[in-house]
């Protein structure tokens, strides 16, 4: 096993993952388990020597500048859970190892395994038992009770990380968490930096903001939710759901992002309510 640790002692890394080896995962995504213990958490990952999923990168140095920049990042202010090292088995194809994080504060924006009952572009996120309808309708309404600052610092964060060359996965929402103290925070970062090989072209970090900048909204439910949800809890829904697209709008419009950039990604974005 090949072990590198950057903000935690090797010691305490390896007890981590001696103790994940008997606990049940806290969390299953579709190819990853989570184990938390105190204020750290576990992830088992199968493709560490991928770049951006599918590009590979062997010698893990993109990996390795994406662990600087994101506690340079942490230390300037940023919400950013950092990565705090990680082991792996270097023979294996595409990386089977651990990764050794923080423990985000709060709870998910909203968990994908319970809200995917009723979207319309089903993923493959793990079922739940949780009931969506209630679950939605009530979560919902605590997000647009977040005061407006904390918007305003989840913007200007998704630009200071976009300008870093960090890709933020804004197609899970559980990839945010959400703390009345801390604020929105980000996990799952990846590196975006596929315009450096000649893969893509340099992006305009405000262009996909006007995009992620919404995520705190619902997308596109589907008419199994329309059918479950009466009059009224279709009004409360929207409604709340409208205060948080305005907020999320605001916050955008604060940090420079234009009105053009806001239409344009609206014309993709279908937003319930």
């Amino acid at each position: 096993m090949t072990e590198k640790y950057v903000a935690i002692e090797p010691e305490k890394a390896r007890e981590l993952l001696s103790q994940s080896q008997v606990m049940q995962p806290a969390k299953r995504g579709i190819d990853s388990r989570v184990y938390l213990s105190g204020d750290f958490a576990v992830l088992t990952t199968s493709r560490i020597k991928l770049r951006n999923v599918a590009t590979r990168d062997d010698d893990l140095a993109y990996f390795d500048e994406l662990i600087e920049t994101l506690l340079r990042l942490r230390e300037q202010g940023v919400a950013v859970v950092p990565i705090l090292g990680y082991c792996y088995e270097p023979d294996s194809r595409d990386g089977d190892g651990y990764i050794f994080q923080p423990r985000a504060k709060g709870e998910e924006l909203y968990e994908d395994a319970i809200v995917q009952a009723y979207k319309i572009r089903k993923s493959a996120y793990l079922s739940s038992d949780i009931d969506p309808k209630n679950y939605i309708l009530s979560r919902t309404r605590f997000i647009s009770q977040v005061p407006q600052e904390h918007f305003v610092k989840f913007i200007s964060d998704i630009l200071a990380l976009l300008d870093h060359d960090i890709l933020i996965d804004s197609n899970g929402k559980s990839n945010f968490f959400y703390d009345e103290k801390a604020g929105f925070q980000f996990i799952d970062l990846d590196s975006h930096t596929d315009y450096k090989y000649g893969l893509a072209k340099k992006y305009d970090s405000k262009e996909i903001c006007a995009y992620n900048g919404f995520v705190p909204c619902h997308y596109n439910l589907d008419k199994k939710a329309l059918k479950k949800l009466g009059k009224e809890e279709l009004r409360q829904l929207a409604r709340d759901n409208g205060i948080i697209f305005e907020k999320c709008r605001a916050a955008m419009l604060r940090s420079g992002i234009t009105e053009a950039q806001l239409k344009k990604a609206l014309k993709t974005l279908k937003i319930f309510g």
